[in-house]
């Protein structure tokens, strides 16, 4: 019996525990909470405190929108037959890069704090100069360090 490589996929995302729905509803008590206490404050006297407060629901309001944006983001690894292909997904860019899997090879190192890393190691798939860095924002040093050594052992495994 023939055994075929069906493929292996690694996908990294945010982790979104609000829907979108439900900040809508958050937004909307915490608006009416600070328009509360905002207009208590003006009834005794302290109108400036009206527009702060506006400001304030603004302010949570773009925090929303931002993170509403951002919610579909990814990156995945995905190995099948002779490819390695990673694709990103960043609000509207996006992009694929694919390695040959013969010649990819998976590193991880330290890098210094770059902005928006989450830990102080990086894990890059590079093959013939080409280099792509994988899980920036989305995994930790612990995860990288496991995830390079099962990609390692899935590269290895060429029938």
């Amino acid at each position: 019996m023939a055994v075929s490589d069906l493929g292996y996929t690694i996908i990294a995302r945010p982790n979104n525990s609000l829907s979108p729905d439900d900040s809508i509803k958050l937004l909307a008590a915490m608006a009416t909470v600070a328009f509360l206490i905002a207009i208590g404050f003006a009834s005794i006297g302290a109108w400036l405190v009206l527009p702060f407060a506006g400001l304030e629901i603004l302010a949570f309001a773009y925090a929303f929108y931002t993170i509403y944006l951002h919610a579909d983001d990814f990156e995945s690894i995905t190995i099948e037959e002779d490819r390695v292909v990673v694709e990103k997904r960043n609000y509207k860019e996006s992009t694929k890069t694919v390695f040959q899997r013969y010649w990819a090879q998976v590193n991880v190192r330290d890098v210094l704090a770059i902005k928006g890393s989450n830990g102080k190691s990086a894990l890059f798939i590079s093959s013939h100069g080409n280099e792509v860095e994988f899980g920036r924002n989305f995994i930790s040093d612990e995860q990288r360090t496991l995830l390079a050594r099962d990609l390692r052992q899935k590269l290895k495994n060429i029938n």
